[in-house]
């Protein structure tokens, strides 16, 4: 019976064959995870809030102290230069200078901005004050009327002032200006015997009176400076004049 034992041997041999093959078909396949099981999965994570650059930290604006008291050697201390006082005795303006940032100036018919216009004046004119009433310059001349006080250059054409050295010693610098003409005053009393120095600062010097009105020296204009001993007690004056449009002036007086 050859062929029988033959197609068995066959029969085994693709049946061997058969489960060889299912079993390696088997092993390289992949094996499913547990039913219920997953794969694990990174938890989500917030997105990260942005961080802002350190600031520093507000400084407290230092509080200054306050001052500490003064000494009373300190508080005693009297300012240093002139104690002499001054007082103006008379003031009277006599010439004006149009000096309008709307110019020209109106010169009016009475002392108020609603009059009547009479003329008008271009800055630079002087001009003759006769009267002053609330704040306007009744004026003369070729435009007679009035006009407003604050567009004008304007000071004491007429001038006395009074001044009182310190027990009898000081000095003290006097400084004005003349608007046109007029003639300023400053008198002062002496004692007998009393040095008197009088210096020019600037422009003229002035002329020195004695207590009978006579020239203490003889009147020079570009002198520099006087020294000379009283002869009498009284009131002495050093003076000023213009006779044109005006100056500035500037004076030391030294009383010892």
């Amino acid at each position: 019976m050859p062929f029988r034992s033959s197609a068995l041997i066959w029969f085994r041999s693709s049946t061997c064959a058969t489960l060889l093959a299912m079993m390696a078909a088997c092993s390289s396949a992949p094996q499913s995870s547990a039913p219920g099981a997953s794969s694990p999965t990174a938890a989500p994570q917030s997105p990260a809030k942005p961080t802002e650059s350190p600031t520093a930290a507000p400084q407290s604006i230092p509080q200054l102290s306050p001052e500490s008291p003064k000494s009373d050697a300190a508080s005693d201390a009297k300012p240093s230069g002139s104690k002499a006082t001054r007082t103006v005795e008379k003031c009277v303006i006599r010439m004006a200078k149009v000096n309008d940032p709307e110019s020209p100036l109106n010169v009016r018919s009475s002392p108020n901005a609603s009059s009547q216009i009479l003329g008008q004046l271009p800055n630079g004119t002087f001009v003759d004050v006769e009267n002053e009433q609330d704040g306007w310059f009744k004026i003369t001349g070729e435009k007679p009327g009035w006009i407003a006080k604050s567009r004008t250059e304007n000071n004491c054409g007429e001038k006395v002032e009074r001044i009182e050295f310190a027990g009898g010693q000081d000095n003290i610098e006097i400084r004005d200006r003349f608007i046109g003409t007029g003639s300023h005053t400053y008198s002062f009393n002496l004692s007998k015997g009393q040095t008197l120095t009088v210096t020019r600062d600037r422009q003229v010097f002035p002329r020195i009176v004695a207590p009978d009105g006579k020239d203490l020296v003889e009147y020079r204009e570009d002198r520099k400076s006087w020294t000379g001993e009283v002869a009498a007690t009284g009131d002495y004056a050093v003076i000023f004049e213009s006779n044109f449009k005006g100056y500035e002036y500037g004076v030391s007086v030294e009383a010892r």
